[in-house]
């Protein structure tokens, strides 16, 4: 795990590389490297994971001296590859996943990445070709973002990082903005910046001369939704038991692999608590479980440490409960703030926990992050296919409709949410409900707050998230929502402030939930838990490793009392807070 940053056809002085290092130094605070040929720059800050040794450090060169390469992220097979090089007579000088990412290029080029299982993002310079290969991982766990001008490119871990350099534009794409309040973060591969764009998941790109000449997709997620969607093969609920406790137990024991101590989130949820038993079982290491503390959730519904305590004591795991108080996040607000990399009105909670791992001297830590969205967890996996059942029906009856609409509309006042008044006019399919329902502010509310002058593109940011549903006609409601939450909500929001909220400490943050291997085998089996209630299959299939009473416990949810706060940070009572919130962060932003 480290962060890095590529450039070609650019003349970045030693004032740009100091402060685009010192950018980096957060997310690889144990070594740095760089290596430079003509406007070729290479360089990197590692976070040692594997091989702890300074024969790991990056840039790396290959064997033969012929590749260069910088990289971010964790291979969790690497060792089975190891030996695969080792069998093809390849003498490696190191054992850490770097130099084994490097040597399978050598050895086969781009048909490796098939072989890669974990999370990454990398660049491959090629001193013969002159060219330089760059991927990411499927999921788009780890980012890559791109700078573009008149010159060439620059490659980045990190949006900041291209921008301290001074050399790409800091033109802002108001597109981005419209998508920030609407649902709260920026959709790739747009960035909050005109020039700057993120490198899709499960693609890599060429760059010769200094210009992107080649990208391609070599890992298409989606096709995983569509064939969990048309196979409906029934099996047995002891076979399906099976399946998943095999799957998701090879794919935590698979994230396991480190040369560092681990860590984990411990909430009193099912995945956490899950992913912690099953740790427990399996690992030779000692894993810590870390509990993190809202003072104003005490002793709330909310509070989940006595619950979590009960949890590490019965699987033997050393516990630490980090306590956060309200002048706590008074004072670490712009912090939170500057270790945004885009705008997004989540990652607080990420960036508590990974503090708290960090004061603990933890490098790697798991998430139950995924969960909910291949084991339909949200509410709204039953509430959308509902809705969208209920109005079908109640349009085939006289007046109804705009009876319930005149309803809403009144609801919608009671709420101070108009997102009730479009509700019904939404209903027209699984796609727009879901649409409604990842919103937070609507077309309607931007547009009289004067929030953004890009309000007339509101369509076509519809229609291009539009485009997801037309790939495949789903038949299964929660299947199509999964997909839709996956490679939206969880892409967007979820993974990239993971990301910027852990590497801000130094913690490689892992989810073994999120996993295209786990989600392979899934794929021959969804159709036939979605039938169940919400993660009762999950619940099922680990009976025998989980405590019956945290099986009951109602879902919860990471929260924050974020209201409470931000109504402190601004000093007064506010009609939104939110919307204080939002504008903050979004004013913070346009200073660059």
């Amino acid at each position: 795990m480290c962060g890095f940053i590529a450039s070609f056809g650019q003349n970045i002085n030693d004032y740009g590389l100091k402060i685009a290092f010192d950018q980096l130094k957060r997310r690889g605070p144990d070594a740095k490297g760089i290596w430079t040929d003509k406007e070729i720059f290479l360089g990197s800050r590692r976070l040692a994971i594997f091989d702890l040794h300074e024969r790991s450090n990056q840039p790396m060169k290959s064997i033969c001296e012929r590749y260069i390469l910088i990289y971010n992220g964790s291979i969790y097979n690497y060792l089975e590859l190891r030996d695969y090089l080792l069998s093809s007579g390849i003498q490696l000088r190191t054992t850490s996943d770097t130099e084994v990412i490097i040597e399978l290029f050598a050895l086969e080029g781009p048909d490796m990445l098939k072989k890669l299982q974990g999370m990454f993002s990398f660049v491959i310079w090629d001193t013969q070709t002159k060219e330089a290969f760059a991927a990411r991982d499927s999921f788009g766990i780890k980012p890559l973002y791109i700078g573009f001008n008149l010159s060439g490119i620059i490659l980045a871990s990190q949006v900041k990082t291209i921008l301290s350099t001074n050399l790409i534009s800091k033109d802002k794409d108001l597109n981005s903005e419209l998508s920030f309040f609407q649902f709260g973060f920026v959709i790739e591969p747009r960035t909050w910046f005109k020039n700057i764009k993120s490198l899709n998941p499960g693609n890599y790109i060429i760059i010769k001369n200094n210009k992107i000449i080649c990208e391609k997709k070599w890992s298409n997620l989606e096709n995983f939704w569509i064939s969990a969607d048309k196979n409906h093969k029934k099996i047995t609920k002891k076979n399906l038991k099976e399946i998943i406790y095999s799957e998701v137990t090879a794919s935590v024991n698979k994230h396991l692999v480190a040369d560092v101590p681990i860590g984990i989130f411990l909430s009193s949820g099912i995945d956490s608590t899950l992913l912690a038993s099953i740790a427990s079982l399996n690992s030779k290491k000692n894993i810590t479980a870390i509990t993190v503390l809202f003072e104003d959730f005490k002793n709330s519904n909310y509070d989940e440490t006595s619950k979590a305590k009960k949890i590490a004591q019965k699987l033997g795991l050393k516990h630490f409960i980090f306590n956060v108080t309200k002048d706590d996040f008074l004072r670490d607000f712009p912090k939170i703030i500057e270790a945004m990399d885009q705008p997004s009105i989540d990652g607080i909670n990420t960036w508590y926990a990974s503090k708290a791992a960090a004061e603990l001297k933890l490098k790697v830590v798991f998430s139950g992050l995924g969960g909910d969205e291949i084991f339909f967890g949200y509410d709204h996996f039953k509430k959308i296919p509902l809705t969208y059942n209920y109005f079908n029906n109640l349009k085939k009856i006289p007046l109804v409709h705009s009876f319930l609409n005149y309803i809403f509309k009144l609801y919608s006042l009671m709420k101070k949410d108009d997102r009730w008044t479009f509700i019904s006019q939404s209903s027209n399919s699984i796609f727009s409900l879901w649409y409604l329902k990842r919103s937070i502010f609507t077309k309607k509310y931007i547009k009289n707050e004067n929030l953004t002058s890009k309000t007339n593109n509101f369509s076509k940011l519809y229609n291009e998230l539009a485009k997801t549903e037309n790939l495949h006609d789903f038949t299964n409601a929660k299947i199509k929502i999964s997909y839709l939450d996956s490679i939206f909500y969880m892409r967007n929001q979820l993974l990239r402030d993971s990301d910027w909220a852990s590497m801000f400490h130094g913690i490689e943050l892992r989810t073994p939930f999120v996993d295209v291997y786990l989600l392979s085998k899934l794929k021959d089996i969804m159709n036939n838990y979605s039938s169940l209630k919400n993660k009762e299959i999950l619940k099922l299939s680990f009976d025998s490793i989980l405590p019956k009473e945290f099986l009951q416990k109602k879902k919860t949810g990471f929260q924050t009392p974020i209201k409470i706060w931000i109504e402190s940070y601004f000093q007064k009572k506010s009609k939104n807070y939110l919307l204080n919130y939002m504008l903050d962060i979004r004013n913070f932003f346009n200073k660059y």
